[in-house]
């Protein structure tokens, strides 16, 4: 179960790490996107420094062996939060896009959207479970190490990269 606890950590740091980032990088663009999903103008600002400093620092409290479940914890909160944004804007009928990873796609919010955030909170969960009741430091070997990595490498690939699968899914169903 060690092996499954390194997957949801890595998955988490990586995701989280570059969500933040982005957001960081283009905080103009990430106001204005929080603008589209209807937060009033004068909390802008300030979420678009909060939402990446709880996302980095909750990557880095995954990295850190002694902080893995308070990680584990903001992480679950960030990403159930991401996913009560997303069923929102989607029930709302919006066009607003998710400003999550700095895509340049126009792909309004929607099931891919949920699901993605949906995953994440469930690893966030299961590794919280998994640290709870069997701890969160175990030796890994080798084997167990490089399946844990390419795991986590596929998953944040699919989370980081879901506007640009959303838009090719719908292109592609648009042009039948």
């Amino acid at each position: 179960m060690s092996d499954l606890l390194l997957v949801c950590r890595l998955t988490l740091i990586c995701v989280l790490a570059v969500a933040g980032l982005a957001k960081l990088r283009d905080r103009r663009r990430f106001a204005s996107a929080l603008g589209d999903l209807t937060v009033p103008a004068a909390a802008r600002p300030a979420l678009a420094v909060l939402v990446p400093a709880a996302e980095l620092l909750a990557a880095v409290l995954l990295a850190v062996p002694r902080t893995i479940t308070a990680g584990l914890a903001v992480a679950a909160a960030l990403c159930a939060a991401f996913s009560v944004v997303a069923v929102t804007t989607m029930r709302r009928g919006s066009p607003a896009g998710c400003p999550c990873f700095g895509s340049r796609t126009t792909v309004p919010m929607g099931p891919w959207h949920v699901a993605r955030n949906a995953v994440l909170t469930v690893l966030a969960l299961l590794g919280g479970v998994i640290a709870l009741t069997q701890g969160a430091t175990a030796p890994y070997d080798a084997p167990a190490l490089v399946l844990a990595v390419a795991v986590a490498g596929y998953l944040t690939t699919l989370a980081v990269f879901t506007d640009d699968l959303a838009f090719f899914f719908s292109a592609r169903t648009g042009q039948r």
